[in-house]
């Protein structure tokens, strides 16, 4: 009895407990996240303004089962559009835009969400066209017996649709008729006052008119000015012309001119010149058929200053444009004149970092190197007005002549050194050593001559033997620019000697020149 008892107690607990193991807990099981998905509209589709499109996330799912929100909005027009709550629906927008960005989002009961998006583009709804005259304008006057020309072209279509054109033509208070159904076109029409009205439509028949009023009349001649300049110096002659007017009509014009100084002209083309600086209103006057046309022109007059020139005279009083440097030469500016005014000083500038400022018309002067100087006067007169002019003056260096006679006691080796300067323009360089001589009854000498440039290179040289006792030797040197390129600067001449026996007296004569071109 004990023992049942005790199966029985042990029966109902294993029963219990594996009831109570397998108890389902749907608080131990996650939520999943929904999946919003759109089935349309597509990627990258079109819609106008005011076109209604369907929006549908029906493709949209929860892995658990539960009832999901919707949600659409559109972004890419300012802040953010909600469309709808519906998991389908049918929506417009009234704002055109590109690559909108339409967004589904889903969520479920237990606040997950998930978005999916689409790109979409709203496009405007057809705009009317525009039209617009360009010729006739309105309230324009045109000549009677030439075609008036009817220019519609710049009417417009803001969706570039092609137009149709329809011109209604009339007198005006009269009926209009329909002229044409081109853009362009030209009729000759006759005097009076007319109106005319352009109406243009879209292939979605939309339209748009335009009305313009003009007259064809007796039209007056046109005056037109052309000028070469329109600022001046006293007494400079300045080119006018009529030669641009015209009648629109075709008629023969008449001309006068009046040039502000109480001077008339009745040539097609004048020319004139002004006494007095100031500012004169130059009027043109064409006439036609008892019809007249004016034109005007400023034209700005100015004192003329005083007249700046300069003359350069050697001492002889010869006006010359070259001179040798240290020579003195006269800076001669007597002919400067001051038409409005006494001139009252002189400035000169020797272009060479000199100046000087004197109340003389002339004034001497000297260049120590040779070259090309711009001098400049200026000539101020008692109205302190100025006048300037630059010449050129060409400064030739002096002719270089040196010659002697050196000697020497040669026990070994020695050398003289002879340093030559030369200048621009230089012609002609000539170097002489002449009776190179060893003086004594017995021995000789060994000699070398050479001759370097500024450059460093040597350009002449020349060796020998002489013995003493014997008649000298010489040599000579020259360069030629005629046939050599001679190099400015410092030259040297080098007179060497060897002696490898009893001492000797060596002795010879020099002559160096440089001559320059003038």
């Amino acid at each position: 009895m004990k023992k049942t008892l005790s199966w029985a107690i042990a029966f109902i607990f294993v029963f219990m407990c594996f009831s109570g193991c397998l108890e389902n807990n749907d608080d131990d099981i996650p939520n999943k996240t929904p999946e919003a998905r759109i089935l349309k509209p597509g990627q990258g589709n079109d819609f106008e303004v005011g076109e209604f499109f369907t929006i549908d996330g029906s493709l949209s799912s929860d892995p658990d089962g539960d009832d999901l929100q919707y949600m659409w909005t559109l972004s890419g027009l300012g802040s953010p559009i909600d469309l709808s709550n519906q998991m389908s629906d049918s929506v417009m927008v009234d704002t055109p835009g590109d690559d909108l960005v339409l967004t589904l989002m889903v969520s479920d009961s237990g606040g997950l969400t998930s978005h999916d998006i689409v790109v979409i583009n709203i496009e405007p709804g057809n705009r009317p066209p525009v039209a617009s005259i360009i010729t006739p304008s309105n309230g324009g006057s045109y000549s009677k017996g030439k075609e008036v020309t009817f220019n519609g072209m710049s009417s417009s279509d803001a969706d570039n649709d092609p137009l149709t054109y329809v011109w209604e033509l009339g007198e005006a208070g009269e009926p209009t008729y329909k002229a044409s159904i081109e853009s362009k076109f030209s009729l000759a029409l006759g005097e009076g006052d007319w109106s005319v009205i352009l109406t243009v439509t879209d292939p979605d028949g939309e339209t748009n008119f335009v009305k313009h009023s003009f007259s064809v009349t007796d039209l007056p001649p046109i005056a037109m000015i052309t000028v070469d300049k329109t600022t001046v110096f006293t007494d400079e002659l300045i080119q006018f012309s009529g030669e641009d007017s015209y009648d629109p009509e075709g008629e023969a014009l008449d001309f006068l001119w009046n040039f502000g100084d109480n001077k008339t002209s009745s040539l097609k083309s004048p020319q004139h010149s002004w006494t007095e600086a100031g500012m004169y209103q130059i009027t043109l006057t064409v006439m036609a058929d008892d019809q007249e046309g004016y034109d005007t022109k400023n034209i700005e007059i100015k004192s003329l200053g005083p007249i700046a020139k300069l003359e350069f005279k050697d001492d002889g009083g010869t006006t010359v444009e070259k001179i040798r440097s240290n020579a003195n030469v006269t800076l001669d500016a007597s002919e400067s004149s001051g038409p409005d005014g006494e001139i009252k000083e002189y400035k000169w500038d020797f272009g060479d970092g000199i100046e000087r400022t004197t109340n003389e018309s002339t004034t001497e002067y000297s260049w120590s190197a040779g070259g090309y100087y711009n001098v400049t006067l200026i000539v101020t007169d008692e109205n302190d007005k100025t006048g300037e002019i630059t010449k050129l003056l060409q400064v030739v260096p002096e002719d270089y002549s040196d010659e002697g006679q050196d000697g020497s006691l040669v026990a070994q080796d020695i050398e003289q050194n002879y340093n030559l300067n030369v200048e621009i323009f230089v012609s002609l360089m000539e170097i002489e050593f002449t009776e190179i001589s060893c003086i004594g009854v017995s021995g000789s000498l060994d000699y070398t001559i050479t001759v370097i440039d500024s450059n460093g290179n040597e350009v002449g040289n020349d060796n020998g033997n002489i013995a003493c006792g014997d008649a000298g030797v010489s040599w000579d040197f020259s360069l030629d620019s005629n046939n050599e390129q001679i190099e400015l600067g410092d030259y040297q001449a080098n007179i060497a000697f060897t002696n490898s026996g009893t001492p000797v007296q060596a002795s010879w004569n020099y002559r160096f020149a440089v001559f320059y071109e003038f």
